[in-house]
């Protein structure tokens, strides 16, 4: 299933572990790259050049200098005069070492960098011949964009040592992945890159060009297995790390908004925000329902003057509490709401200011039929989570991405940013069986497996809740809700051959904290 829309940086990451829980082995995936990588090298020389020229690869310390490495090795046993440039003495990851010492082998000049200078400098020129091809396998999509890229250390002292040798007469500069630098000071320059699987976020202008620092851009296939887009374990690794030292408030406020004729399903969704590790959730309820729930000690209540249902009565104290302190980051409306036309009307209005002030929000349940008929909401940054007979009622016969593609001129910023969440900022899952997620820019994936146990009531409350509170840490739309069905899949698997036919939707909250524990220590493994 090929990928349609241009990749987050951070989703490359994702589709790698993927691949690994779905059986292909990374090392597959690096020599498929280096293969490409070599192939397009060796088409910059000259036959007749093949054995005065040579290709000079610059390598850096994670796996895009693994790419390079074995690219080396394929040209050298390809009798290409190769030589390679490393930025560090050893390599950061066990792939890239082992890329490293394959390359070796082949008895591939290989100079290293210390102290400001080669261990032993390599000539630009000899009698016999030049550098025809300069390969920049230093940093991949690992580097972030933009400002923020600025190489630093090693890598930014073979940049300078490169500029100054190669100022007149320069090869031509093939980029593995993405050039080094990207969109800072030291960028180096590409006349042609190389990208794998896709192209990534921000590659193109606003006209749809791509950018100068490119050249001409060649998007080569990896042998990922078919459901590697698909939510999957690797979703975790888009999870914001803990900091040491962080304070009550840095992992943000969710804003529960629900209750009305029910009274269990804001609490759900409170409970499942909690557990995805937001520092604060808020539960608003009209008066009648917050007095009926059983309030666990984790969630704060937050009154409002509603008595039975949710009204423009409480939209004063609703907003005050938005922009309180330092706000909410998160706000999840609709679970046990009610569609009483006076409590529709609240949500619009609730809506409206949630969008104002940029609040990412998830729109669940009732709050759905508050929504204008085949429309994305204005300005809203966030998610919407139907099922099926909610998604008839709002959008009918018409088709997601199409919605989401009207909507794109509110929700994703131009120009964007090299390194933006924009292009992240609506998704659209349809829940049921299998949950279909449909996000901007052609993003399209599927959440399967589970326990048929969740079909139970109360369950969409929580993937509700989760992804609301994924959204308070700091994720965008699209990485929370893939992670957030996920991780409900995950949870529902464990709890149901745990508990079998009696589980019910309040044991799950816990099973889902213990779904991201696992996945973020697999991860870290």
């Amino acid at each position: 299933m090929p990928s349609s829309w241009p990749l987050h940086w951070d989703e490359v990451s994702v589709f790698d572990v993927n691949s690994a829980a779905l059986g292909q082995p990374p090392l597959n995936l690096m020599l498929a790259a280096g293969k490409h990588l070599a192939n397009i090298s060796a088409s910059g020389v000259d036959d007749s050049r093949k054995l005065d020229d040579e290709i000079w690869i610059l390598c850096g310390s994670g796996n895009n200098g693994g790419d390079g490495f074995v690219a080396a090795k394929v040209l050298a046993d390809g009798d290409y005069n190769v030589r390679i440039l490393a930025s560090h003495k050893v390599q950061k990851t066990d792939l890239s070492n082992a890329a490293r010492l394959h390359a070796k082998e082949s008895k591939i000049p290989i100079h290293v960098w210390g102290d400001g200078d080669w261990d032993c400098t390599p000539a630009v020129e000899s009698t016999s011949g030049k550098v025809a091809v300069l390969v920049d396998a230093l940093l991949g999509v690992g580097q972030g964009g933009g400002e923020n890229s600025l190489p630093r250390g090693s890598i930014a002292e073979v940049l300078i040592w490169t500029a100054e040798h190669f100022s007149t007469g320069a090869p031509r500069v093939l980029a593995c992945d993405i050039p080094t630098g990207w969109g800072s000071q030291l960028q180096l320059r590409a006349g042609l890159t190389l990208t794998f699987h896709e192209e990534k976020l921000g590659m193109r202008d606003v006209n749809g060009e791509y950018h100068r620092g490119l050249g001409q851009v060649i998007v080569a296939p990896l042998p990922f297995p078919n459901e590697i887009e698909n939510v999957g374990i690797g979703d975790s690794m888009r999870y914001p790390k803990l900091e040491t030292g962080a304070q009550k408030g840095d992992r943000g406020r969710v804003l529960v908004i629900g209750g009305g004729p029910y009274h269990g399903a804001p609490i759900l969704a409170g409970m499942a925000a909690a557990r995805m590790g937001a520092d604060l959730v808020h539960v608003a309820m009209p008066e009648k329902a917050r007095e009926r729930a059983n309030w666990p000690p984790d969630i704060i209540p937050e009154e409002i003057p509603d008595r039975a249902i949710l009204t423009q009565d409480s939209i004063a104290q609703i907003s005050q509490r938005m922009s309180s302190g330092r706000g909410v980051q998160a706000m999840v409306i609709g679970t046990g709401l009610g569609r009483e036309e006076s409590t529709l009307s609240a949500v619009r209005d609730l809506l409206n200011i949630a969008a104002e002030k940029c609040i990412p929000c998830v729109i669940d349940a009732d709050a759905i039929y508050a929504l204008e008929q085949d429309k994305w909401p204005d300005n809203i940054i966030g998610v919407a989570t139907p099922h099926v007979t909610e998604f008839s009622a709002w959008l009918g016969n018409s088709k997601p991405d199409e919605v989401l593609a009207k909507a794109a001129e509110s929700v994703l910023p131009v120009p964007w940013d090299i390194y933006s969440n924009d292009a992240e900022n609506a998704v659209i899952i349809t829940t049921g069986a299998e949950d279909n997620l449909i996000g901007l820019q052609g993003r399209s994936c599927k959440a399967s497996g589970g326990n048929p146990r969740m079909a139970m009531g109360g369950t969409g409350d929580l993937l509700a809740g989760a992804i609301g509170g994924l959204l308070a840490i700091g994720m965008s739309p699209w990485a929370a809700s893939r992670l957030a069905c996920y991780l409900m899949r995950e949870a529902g698997k464990v709890a149901g051959q745990q508990l079998g036919p009696g589980l019910v939707s309040s044991d799950l909250p816990q099973y889902l904290a213990g779904a991201l524990a696992t996945a973020l220590l697999i991860q870290a493994s």
